[in-house]
């Protein structure tokens, strides 16, 4: 294991964390994989964290029985980092008085930052990708899907279908729940994430991550 390789994820996976932090920032909603774990964690009575947590650990198994390169140290990083690094990002942003209130009352700077915080996410995901040290269970599936269908879906499409499933999923036990679990920026993940990390993987040197 190359330790260019290792710091190259921590940084995939900051990048990562503050597009989400921008995210939350721009108020129009949360990534689809949150968006259906708030959804079925709020209905179970069950905390967040714990329920992603075991989710991740359940979802593992499958995943690891057809793929098991997709277990490793970026996974890890991923698992136990990526929240925290998202928590400090936001504790960061109130510091600086950079928070959803505040910038609640303008339209333009909030699609500036969906827009912005998007591509940045995309962008964090790409590279954590790329570095070939794991996965979380989640982003390994679009992969799985492309390697088991002999590319005919590509992973581009493999990712708008697996987070078209946990959108309506997250929309509809926030319904149930009486919570808000989707917005503007969950349905833009539906149907963006998975392109523009492939554009990114596809047009951008990633090849110095070898």
């Amino acid at each position: 294991m190359k330790p260019k390789l290792v710091i190259l994820t921590v940084l995939g996976n900051i990048i990562l964390g503050l597009g989400i932090a921008i995210l939350n920032v721009s108020g129009f909603g949360i990534d689809a994989f949150t968006s259906m774990t708030t959804g079925i964690s709020n209905l179970l009575g069950v905390g967040l964290g714990v329920f992603q947590m075991s989710l991740n650990l359940v979802m593992y198994v499958p995943v690891l029985m057809i793929n098991r390169k997709a277990f490793g140290i970026g996974a890890l990083i991923n698992l136990f980092l990526l929240g925290y690094i998202v928590q400090y990002f936001g504790i960061f942003f109130s510091l600086l008085g950079f928070t959803a209130s505040a910038v609640a009352s303008s339209i333009f700077i909030r699609v500036i930052l969906l827009i912005a915080g998007i591509l940045i996410l995309c962008f964090g995901c790409a590279l954590y990708m790329d570095c070939d040290l794991g996965v979380a269970p989640y982003d390994a599936l679009a992969p799985i899907i492309e390697d088991k269908t002999g590319g005919k879906i590509p992973f581009k499409y493999g990712r708008i279908m697996t987070d078209f499933v946990c959108g309506i999923t997250g929309l509809v036990t926030g319904m149930i729940g009486n919570i808000t679990t989707a917005g503007l920026a969950t349905l833009f993940i539906v149907f963006g994430t998975g392109p523009i990390v492939d554009w990114y993987r596809k047009h951008i040197p990633f090849h110095w991550t070898a």
